[in-house]
């Protein structure tokens, strides 16, 4: 919600509050004595979006979700209700059930059929239809489904085009869905050897404000959901190429705590171990990504040319040729080839 929505309850259906109608009679409330913690806690998330379930037992979360769905049997179009299960839903992860949830709540919402009822519809249904829309947005966000959310947030934006914290959720989509400027962060850096005195580590760093910009989107998304790791790889990718690489290392890090099989994010990890001038450490990083995927051949040359810069030539020489065996046309490679050769003092013709 806006900050001029914020501590505002949902308006109510016909069945009105759970709690103003359904509970305050004396027969109804001994008939659900019982339930007097779940109705606490159904209130406090109707009344504030931001309150917590973390310190809510396993056994609470299920007695919340067993009384919702006996009001959704009673009554399929109740949409606090379903409103409810959804958020309880995406407050404890489970974001596939939130989304279908936050789905039937819609269904329960009247749309909007002409301009003339647009003020009464906004007057009577606009906080339960934001408040389903953004939810589902962030559950699909979550789910890594960028599109879909993005275009979850449109419709928001299409009856509110002024909505500022709907406009903040879309701009961090719409920089999950550059599709240019995420290929070029899962581009992996080829290191170079120092053939002629100039290293890898001497290359231009690229201080574009396009990364800058996308660092702070980045950041704003992990504010939301800590746990993706694509996200903590993307940020560790831009910051990469920024030069920033001691930052780059603890986002590729966090990546890996969350999915350590990905073989991009620790050949990205080992050429940034390789600017900071740990190459041991590099070489395991770049074992990893091969161990995940032996048929990548600049985890295979960034290798090989850590080995060179050692002075391990014959192990240099081994990766440098699977390089070659997946593209034989690497000039990269065949000119890496050449200078270990020469060190080999080999008597061969030079690869052109």
């Amino acid at each position: 919600m806006s900050a001029t929505d914020k501590g505002r309850e949902f308006h109510h259906s016909k069945r009105d509050s759970f709690y103003e109608e359904e509970f305050i009679g004396l027969e109804t409330y001994e008939g659900r004595k019982k339930d007097i913690e779940v109705i606490d806690i159904i209130g406090s998330l109707m009344q504030d979006e931001d309150f917590s379930l973390e310190d809510e037992s396993s056994f609470t979360i299920k007695k919340i979700l067993a009384f919702l769905e006996k009001e959704i049997t009673d009554d399929q179009y109740f949409t606090e209700a379903w409103l409810i299960k959804g958020t309880v839903l995406y407050k404890t992860g489970k974001y596939g059930g939130s989304i279908e949830a936050f789905d039937n709540a819609l269904e329960t919402i009247p749309e909007v059929i002409s301009k003339e009822n647009l003020y009464l519809w906004k007057k009577s249904d606009n906080i339960n239809y934001k408040y389903a829309l953004k939810f589902k947005a962030l559950a699909l966000f979550k789910l890594g489904g960028y599109k879909e959310a993005l275009d979850t947030l449109n419709e928001i934006l299409s009856l509110y085009p002024e909505d500022v914290e709907i406009q903040k959720y879309k701009n961090m989509l719409s920089t999950l869905q550059d599709e240019s400027l995420i290929k070029e962060l899962n581009t992996l850096p080829y290191n170079s050897p120092e053939v002629s005195g100039k290293g890898y580590r001497d290359r231009q760093v690229y201080e574009s404000d396009k990364y800058v910009r996308a660092l702070k989107e980045f950041d704003k998304c992990l504010e939301i959901n800590p746990d993706n790791a694509d996200i903590w790889s993307y940020k560790g990718s831009a910051l990469y190429t920024l030069g920033r690489y001691e930052e780059a290392l603890e986002a590729l890090d966090k990546s890996l705590e969350i999915n350590p099989k990905n073989e991009n994010v620790w050949s990205f990890k080992g050429s940034t171990l390789y600017m900071l001038d740990r190459p041991e450490k590099a070489l395991k990083a770049f074992d990893k990504t091969l161990q995940g995927n032996p048929n990548r051949p600049e985890a295979w040359f960034n290798k090989g040319s850590i080995l060179f810069e050692l002075g391990r030539y014959k192990q240099s020489l081994a990766a440098v040729e699977n390089t070659l065996r997946i593209n034989a046309e690497d000039t990269n490679a065949l000119n890496l080839k050449n200078s270990i050769l020469h060190k080999l003092g080999e008597d061969k013709k030079p690869i052109t």
